[in-house]
Order: C-alpha cells, then sequence, then structure tokens
C-alpha cells in the first residue's frame, strides 16, 4: 500500500505532543520521512522510536535551528514538506500581559516559524519544490477576550504566511496555512487557562488526531488557508458576515465573564 508522502522528506516542530506528535505519526502512515523536533529530551527519545529521526530543536535559540537544520540538509539533502508547529499560549488579561510576556509569545509563534523556515525554505528553492504549512489558528482570524499575547501571534503569523507566499510565486515552493479550532491536548493548561472546560460546557474539542489528519491532508491538497472542523468553519462565516452578533451571542451566552 502507498501513500501519499512516500519517500517525502517531513520536517515538523514541536512533534513531541499533541497536533505535532499526531501529525508525524500521521505523516508516518502515508509513507513519509519523518523528522520530528522538540525540547523535551525524554519524549524525543520515545518518539525517535516511532519515526525516521527525533532532533532537539528549539525555535527561539537561532544556534539550535541552525544546528538543526544542518543535520536535516547533511542527512537527507532536502525537505520535501516543512510543518510549523511548534506553539505556546497565554491566557491572561491585556493589563496583567506584560511587553516581555507578548515577547515570549511572539518569539514562539511567529520568530520561530520565520527562523526555521528561513533555515531551511532555500533548500526547498533551490530544489524548486516544496510546501511549508504553518500551523495557525481560529485565533489567528477572530480574536478572543484574554487571549492578547495568543491571538496577536497568531494573527501576524497568518499575515507573514500570506506575504510569504508571494513572495515565493513561481519557486515552486507553496505556502498553506492551517487554523485548527480548541484541540484537545495540555495547551490550555500549560497557557495557564485551567478552567477551559468549565467556561465551556458540553463543548467537544477536535482531537489532535483529527486535527492531524487536516494537517497533512493540507499538505497534500495544498490549499492557501484551511480552517479545520465544521463548526470552526461555520464560526469563520459567522465572524465574517456577522461579527457584531457573534460577539453579542458569546456574551450572552456566558461561557467567559467580562472581568470587572
Amino acid at each position: 500500500m502507498t501513500g501519499r508522502f512516500d519517500g517525502r522528506v517531513v520536517v515538523i516542530t514541536g512533534s513531541t505532543s499533541g497536533i505535532g506528535l499526531a501529525a508525524a505519526r500521521a505523516f508516518k502512515a502515508e509513507g513519509a520521512i519523518v523528522i520530528g523536533t522538540g525540547r523535551d529530551q525524554a519524549r524525543l527519545m520515545a518518539l525517535g522510536r516511532e519515526i525516521d529521526l527525533a532532533l532537539s530543536l528549539d525555535v527561539t535559540d537561532p544556534s539550535s535551528v541552525e544546528i538543526a537544520a544542518a543535520a536535516v540538509l547533511d542527512r537527507h539533502g532536502r525537505v520535501d514538506v516543512l510543518v510549523n508547529n511548534a506553539g505556546v499560549g497565554l491566557f491572561k488579561p491585556w493589563d496583567e500581559t506584560s511587553v516581555e510576556a507578548l515577547s515570549a509569545v511572539l518569539d514562539v509563534n511567529l520568530l520561530g516559524v520565520v527562523r526555521v523556515t528561513q533555515a531551511l525554505a532555500p533548500a526547498m528553492v533551490k530544489a524548486g519544490s516544496g510546501v511549508i504549512v504553518n500551523v495557525a489558528s481560529v485565533a489567528g482570524r477572530r480574536a478572543y477576550p484574554r487571549h492578547t499575547a495568543y491571538c496577536a501571534s497568531k494573527h501576524a503569523l497568518i499575515g507573514w504566511s500570506e506575504a510569504l507566499r508571494l513572495d515565493l510565486e513561481g519557486s515552486g515552493v507553496e505556502v498553506v496555512v492551517v487554523n485548527p479550532p480548541a484541540v484537545e491536548t495540555p495547551f490550555f493548561e500549560h497557557a495557564g487557562y485551567f478552567t477551559f472546560a468549565e467556561d465551556h460546557p458540553g463543548l467537544t474539542l477536535m482531537t489532535a488526531e483529527e486535527a492531524a489528519l487536516g494537517l497533512v491532508d493540507a499538505a497534500a491538497r495544498r490549499p492557501r488557508q484551511v480552517t479545520l472542523g465544521a463548526r470552526a468553519k461555520l464560526l469563520m462565516a459567522a465572524s465574517t458576515l456577522a461579527p457584531d452578533l457573534l460577539d453579542g451571542l458569546r456574551r450572552r451566552a456566558g461561557k467567559l465573564k467580562r472581568r470587572s
């Protein structure tokens, strides 16, 4: 049985948990040569038993990015798919979000993507083929309260990705933006949003595996931008057509109490 990515070299950042880990497994199932990266050494060792290569990579550290990129290119000579998935969140009101905290989120969610892309995209351009998949969020297209840093980073990532796509026109390298909704991972706890489930009673989250399958499909089809999940697509349509109405419904539902 053949897969859509047989023999293709796929690099995934932030692949030791959540969507990244599920994506590493999904690409491997599609026949890809998968290089997963992350910072947790114990999880990297476990990941290395499932995929072709697990590399230590901190997207905020230029030397770490340079070393990992060199290791990939020395070993395989090319990258066919780059998935910029590493990301962090921060759940705080605007007046409790310091410039330093905002900078830290941007350093991962935006500048981390820029660093990794600048390290690996030249080889893709030289080869005249490939796809860069940047994992943004529905929060990159619609704002949420107490998510100023995260929303800013994902809005910026989408804008940067769109401009990058234009810069790469004619090079053979395409850029795809994937916008997942809320996914069942430790993301909200890590972001400090410990009452997410309480604030959203009855909400069924997309699984990491479902998000990964959507991501892999996007890498194969290469749309300009894709939002994952029917509910998120409906939300995005409502955000575009009737944003004020949607805000009113959110407030009346009381899913997240405004800070007094």
